[in-house]
């Protein structure tokens, strides 16, 4: 079933956008060569010296005075950098004069250096509705990191992680879970060896969903299955939605539960012998998601003891962003002449949300009706309080101002209304007499969202 897909070839040379592809596809022309941008990169390859690849990055970005946030481990790099247009471009080209001359090892012992590097790069416009010096880093941190992201807690991680106000509120919660976290580490020992899953370009994304979609409509499909490896802050108030599609919304706060997620029952019920389809908001977090899949799907031990694991898994290339650059809306950035052909129809409805200061990119996926209906959906995000359309964090404001909604107590991302917000007390707001809102139902109780895999929702639109 899954030969009817166009997999990218991996043993190509390097398949990304590369700073000449995207000037000839107009993300980049001469206008944009001192346009103010957002550079979004991420590249598994090893770095043996990671001190001296570090301090590689702290020069260049100075050198392009570019700011933003870059993390170097052993495995890769992963980083995101706002700047100019041209000295970003001039960023990429050292990079990669770096990645392929002093870390790619030359290939069967051979004297010259190997190009054959997958460096995946997305060049990103900025909102319309925030000014320029607003959206971008004031900053640079560049970190040596144990990994490219976090996918695995381990019990030293875990005690690393969280500021001082949750330590105590989950103190017993990673005691009780230490002991679950060494079984399945050592199950799993291996897992990062797995091969990633099959990366599909946007198009072939698009097309293969579309022939799920009507398999499923027609009973032929017992049942693709989409992955959204996202945090549910994020999932909120954009994601993509496939007509007779069914989705599994893992809803963490973090990423780092997704290990949690798939060896839950809920999921391997969910995903045993389908294909499955996986998507992140660049692709980076579903590079480790797809290999920790299969070795706990194989591994026929903890929630997939006697499971079947997935017949294949497939992810977006280049994630989120990538797609709708070339299905989104891009609004006063560019336009996308649509076609009557299915296969250009936007699937993502809503905002894509990014972890630079936009807090959400300018291009919005206008997505397809549900089953049933005729109206495409571009805002999913809806006010706690009284249900209303609204995708909004930060009310009205940049995010920098740090007047975005909050939970009270355990300060996580909600979404509320501009009139309703009025009437409530989020986290960092003086209490003056008014309720304070939190992020369960209706704004009434803290339920600690996205710290269980009780609230992995699998839905179908």
């Amino acid at each position: 079933m899954a030969d009817d897909l166009a997999p990218v070839d991996a043993g190509s040379d390097v398949d990304v956008v590369s700073a000449q592809e995207v000037q000839e596809a107009g993300m980049l022309g001469r206008r944009d060569e001192q346009q103010q941008m957002i550079l979004l990169y991420y590249c598994y390859v090893t770095i043996e010296c990671v001190e001296s690849h570090a301090q590689f990055h702290t020069n260049t970005c100075k050198a392009t005075s570019l700011n933003g946030r870059i993390r170097v481990s052993t495995e890769g790099i992963n980083g995101v950098l706002s700047g100019r247009g041209h000295d970003l471009r001039e960023y990429e080209s050292k990079l990669r004069h770096e990645l392929t001359t002093s870390l790619i090892a030359p290939p069967n012992g051979g004297s010259a250096p190997s190009n054959n590097i997958d460096l995946d790069m997305k060049y990103c416009h900025l909102r319309k509705d925030i000014p320029v010096h607003q959206q971008l880093f004031d900053s640079l941190s560049v970190r040596v990191t144990r990994e490219v992201v976090s996918l695995v807690e381990t019990p030293q991680s875990k005690s690393k992680g969280g500021r001082s106000r949750c330590r105590q509120r989950r103190r017993q919660r990673r005691k009780e879970k230490d002991m679950e976290l060494d079984c399945r580490d050592t199950c799993l020992v291996d897992w990062k060896n797995e091969e990633a899953a099959t990366h599909l370009s946007p198009s072939e994304w698009n097309a293969a969903l579309l022939r799920a979609s009507e398999a499923s409509e027609g009973g032929l499909n017992k049942g693709d299955v989409l992955i959204d490896v996202r945090n549910v802050y994020e999932s909120n108030i954009g994601h993509f939605a496939v007509p007779n599609l069914q989705t599994l919304m893992p809803n963490t706060r973090k990423h780092s539960s997704m290990a949690d997620v798939f060896n839950s029952e809920t999921t391997a019920k969910a995903l045993a012998g389908r294909r499955v389809f996986m998507y992140c908001t660049g692709g980076v977090r579903c590079e480790r998601a797809g290999s920790y899949l299969k070795g706990i799907s194989e591994s026929n031990s903890g929630a997939w003891k006697g499971m079947e694991p997935p017949s294949a898994v497939y992810q977006l290339k280049g994630g989120i962003q990538n797609y709708l650059e070339q299905f989104g809306d891009k609004g006063e950035v560019a336009t996308i002449k649509q076609g009557k052909d299915d296969e250009k129809l936007c699937l993502y409805r809503g905002r894509n949300f990014v972890f630079d200061p936009r807090r959400t990119d300018p291009v919005i996926g206008s997505g397809m009706p549900s089953s049933g209906k005729s109206e495409k959906v571009s805002v999913v995000g809806k006010c706690m309080i009284c249900n209303c359309p609204h995708d909004d964090y930060d009310n009205n404001h940049a995010p920098c101002e740090n007047k975005e909604a909050r939970c009270f107590r355990c300060r996580i991302l909600v979404l509320i209304c501009d009139p309703c917000r009025k009437m409530y007390t989020c986290w960092g707001e003086a209490e003056e007499g008014k309720p304070i809102l939190h992020c369960g139902k209706n704004g009434a109780v803290c339920i600690d969202r996205g710290n269980s895999t009780e609230q992995i929702r699998i839905t179908q639109y």
